[in-house]
């Protein structure tokens, strides 16, 4: 997916909300932002958003002179999500598709976005995923696929949101796959490194390794040999959140392993996906 110049207020949102993180002055934050402006025209108008953001977002954070701002955040969302967890996997055990509950489970985490939405509501998304079918829902060509499925990676998106990932590897680990979790090598924005895989126990349920980046989503190009051989052996792979979709989705058009798991929290990923700004989505392509 190719950034569009609505993409450009989005750039300067992720950065105040990074910003807002740490404890500085007003005039702190308008001198850090106005260090980040001269690189927007030097983005790749040809690149992703998620790429894209990342050049802005780390030159932020080396201009704070923090390599994770978010750090103190990421654990309260981790905190959240995993006093959440205990009812969570009551509802799957007690639904009559444990595996489509745990996957809606997996996308009402997804609301735990920092960079884009500020506030947010976990116990809200969780009541609307229970209500809600998918926009676009390709579940049942994944059902089929599963069955001769023997390697399933999950690329991770948000810290908080790897919580009720937990609970989607767990059903797929009991129905005979065998699960990779792959998080972000580096810290960024709120995404899920292996100090979050750790803290809300996702090494206990799965084999968990970084992917190599330093960028949001995932860009092949910049991932460690590891990775790419766990990517290249996976029977399926699900793709959490917007960022994973945003680099990966030109991909997944060639690529059926490729399934896409998020909610669409931004109107141009809404309407490349064609579905409405804020609904539930897993699809093929």
């Amino acid at each position: 997916m190719n950034v569009v110049l609505d993409c450009i207020p989005c750039y300067i949102k992720q950065t105040i909300n990074t910003l807002a993180q740490i404890d500085i002055s007003e005039d702190e934050m308008r001198e850090i932002i106005h260090q980040t402006l001269p690189l927007l025209p030097q983005l790749d108008p040809q690149g992703t958003p998620a790429e894209n953001s990342t050049i802005v977002l780390r030159k932020v954070n080396e201009l704070l002179g923090n390599k994770d701002p978010f750090h103190k955040a990421k654990k309260e969302s981790n905190e959240l999500a995993l006093r959440l967890l205990p009812q969570l996997k009551e509802r799957i055990k007690q639904s009559s598709d444990p595996l489509l509950m745990s996957l809606k489970i997996a996308v009402a985490g997804n609301i735990i976005d920092m960079g884009i939405l500020k506030d947010f509501d976990v116990e809200g998304s969780i009541r609307e995923a229970m209500e809600k079918n998918f926009a676009r829902d390709d579940y049942s060509s994944f059902q089929r696929k599963l069955n001769d499925a023997k390697k399933i990676l999950i690329l991770g998106d948000n810290s908080g949101e790897i919580a009720f990932d937990r609970l989607l590897a767990e059903q797929l680990s009991e129905l005979g796959a065998k699960v990779t979790y792959a998080v972000k090598d580096q810290p960024i924005l709120n995404d899920a490194t292996m100090e979050d895989a750790e803290y809300v126990g996702m090494t206990e349920q799965a084999r968990v390794i970084s992917n190599g980046s330093i960028f949001l989503g995932t860009i092949i190009k910049d991932c460690s040999d590891e990775f790419l051989e766990a990517y290249k052996m996976a029977d399926l792979i699900i793709c959490k959140g917007q960022a994973n979709y945003e680099s990966l989705e030109s991909l997944g058009k060639e690529d059926q392993r490729l399934y896409f798991l998020l909610r669409a929290k931004c109107e141009i990923v809404a309407k490349n996906l064609g579905v409405q700004l804020g609904e539930m989505v897993f699809c093929c392509s």
